[in-house]
């Protein structure tokens, strides 16, 4: 370089210059394209924690597991081989369906009629306690249930008591209705472990003045009902889940009223309960008990440093 004119080592000293300047600049958006990176990777990370920490929060807030009709997925609806099921399958209360026999009977059954659950036919209104209790109702679901038969309410509370709550839906009304639930619950059943799924305010009303320590829920269809129920001191409420969409307030009403919230979880799997837990219901019910008892403990052991879910 010594015979170089000196024009050209000024160039060569101006291309180096500028190559340390471009590898300075490659160097430093590098370290700010990798900062980025490992700073959207760590938000990413604490993100998806959080999300897992409030999964499983939501877990363990579910206080009550209710088996639909008895474990119904895998037995016989409301016979006492679905609420044995349930029991041992984990859930912390059994939901059934009562009516009235032509006698006055107080049965277990879904349906007005009993053909689609037992070998019989007719309404359960229409027939006696002895006819219905002479029906076949598990051969319908596998013939291996073939010796079930339709409970009434005081063997079903017998089998339940100490053992496990009873959710009971009421699928009639009126006070001679009221009288006997209530007789049935004092002498064969546990007022205090007992919800009933009223139809009305003036039904709550009716229980409560015979049975002062029962529970009651109600499965809202309107949102114009929902003050007059909250009114009523319920216990439980099932919302719509488009009107907490809709108006998100609407959790924190019912809350501070002192109601708790209720959703149909159905199977029991992760995809019917992973929409419901951002709303923290206390109580789900479930045809698969479970199926959803699992569901709950494997989202909240996503969170170790969470204590266990308790009942209450």
């Amino acid at each position: 370089m010594s015979n170089t004119p000196p024009s050209y080592r000024l160039a060569f000293t101006g291309m180096r210059s500028r190559r340390q300047n471009d590898r300075q600049q490659r160097g430093a958006v590098s370290c700010v394209v990798l900062c980025t990176v490992f700073a959207i990777a760590t938000c990413g990370r604490a993100e998806a924690q959080t999300h897992a920490e409030d999964l499983a929060a939501a877990a363990g807030s579910v206080q009550r597991i209710s088996a639909h009709r008895g474990s119904s997925h895998d037995r016989p609806e409301n016979t006492i081989a679905a609420i044995e099921r349930a029991m041992e399958a984990g859930a912390t209360a059994v939901e059934l369906d009562v009516r009235t026999s032509r006698d006055g009977k107080l049965v277990i059954m879904h349906d007005a009629k009993v053909d689609r659950t037992t070998n019989g036919s007719g309404r359960v209104n229409d027939l006696t306690w002895n006819e219905l209790a002479a029906l076949d109702a598990g051969t319908w679901f596998g013939t291996e249930y073939h010796a079930e038969r339709v409970p009434s309410l005081e063997q079903a509370l017998q089998v339940c008591r100490g053992r496990i709550d009873v959710q009971l839906d009421l699928k009639e009304e009126g006070a001679t209705y009221a009288d006997r639930i209530a007789a049935a619950v004092k002498v064969h059943g546990e007022t205090a472990r007992t919800i009933a799924a009223v139809r009305t305010v003036e039904q709550s009303q009716q229980l409560k003045e015979r049975l002062p320590e029962l529970q009651t829920l109600i499965f809202l269809r309107q949102k114009k009902q929902m003050d007059a129920f909250l009114s009523a001191n319920m216990n439980y409420l099932r919302p719509q889940i488009a009107w907490i969409e809709n108006d998100p307030t609407l959790l924190t009403k019912i809350r501070e009223a002192g109601a708790k919230i209720h959703f149909d979880a159905t199977t029991g799997t992760p995809e019917k309960v992973l929409p419901l837990l951002k709303y923290r219901p206390e109580s789900l019910l479930c045809d698969d008990p479970g199926k959803l008892v699992q569901t709950l403990a494997e989202l909240h052991a996503k969170n170790p440093s969470r204590k266990p879910r308790t009942q209450d």
